[in-house]
């Protein structure tokens, strides 16, 4: 129950609805309710049941793991490509063990948890599509966590600007050097040093909270292997889909 881009309704930003058969979305859409993103609201509390599921159509959400030391840090997010609770298909009583919360403002499709698993068995090109979304997130949080523990500060930072950008509409993307700090898990100093050395290469602008992408293509040539091997995996394992 899937239809090429090119021939369906233009009615979701949302990449998984888009990929859907009109009558199937015409379905889905009865039971979602559009919702505001407010910037660090908390969709997802750690340890809280996961009662609803968000398509995200505009804006980006952080998951973060919790050290139990009054840190956190970022091991994955999503945006327009994605849902955030896609986990409840595994387990309909199962919690959250991040954090999912709002780094971007935006807008989401919301539906309840117990709704979102019938339609997944009752449209199985529903359930495919998000079993798929959840591989790639499976293999985000991995290849972070690989990230964080090899390679330096510069390729990381230059790897999450990349990924953020992937996934809102913008070249200015709303980021303070706390943010990126706590979402990278290192002080805010050492943020400043590579932000400065990124601007002074021309790949970005940082003023008032925001961060400008000016050379895209100097900032993948900056950024560790992690970053192209998290998107060829989203490419294969989405397909047409991503």
């Amino acid at each position: 129950m899937l239809v090429h881009p090119e021939t369906a309704r233009p009615t979701f930003k949302n990449h998984l609805l888009r990929f859907l058969l009109p009558e199937v979305c015409d379905v889905l859409r009865q039971h979602m309710s559009p919702v505001t993103m407010v910037l660090s609201q908390v969709l997802h509390e750690v340890h809280a049941p996961i009662e609803h599921v968000y398509f995200i159509e505009d804006g980006l959400v952080s998951l973060t793991a919790d050290t139990h030391d009054n840190g956190s840090v970022e091991v994955g997010m999503t945006g327009r490509e994605g849902i955030v609770g896609v986990s409840i298909l595994l387990n309909p009583k199962a919690i959250a063990y991040h954090r999912a919360f709002v780094q971007v403002p935006g807008s989401a499709l919301r539906m309840r948890s117990s709704i979102f698993r019938e339609m997944s068995e009752r449209y199985p090109a529903i359930r495919d599509l998000c079993l798929r979304y959840l591989q790639v997130i499976m293999v985000q949080s991995s290849q972070a966590a690989a990230c964080n523990a090899r390679h330096e500060l510069p390729e990381r930072l230059a790897r999450w600007f990349l990924m953020a950008h992937d996934r809102i509409d913008d070249d200015s993307l709303p980021m303070t050097q706390e943010f990126m700090a706590l979402m990278l898990g290192v002080r805010r100093a050492g943020v400043s040093v590579v932000v400065n050395v990124l601007q002074a290469q021309g790949l970005i602008r940082q003023h008032r909270g925001h961060v400008d992408v000016l050379d895209r293509a100097g900032l993948e040539q900056e950024a560790c292997s992690c970053y192209r091997q998290i998107e060829d995996c989203r490419k294969q394992v989405m397909g047409t889909f991503g």
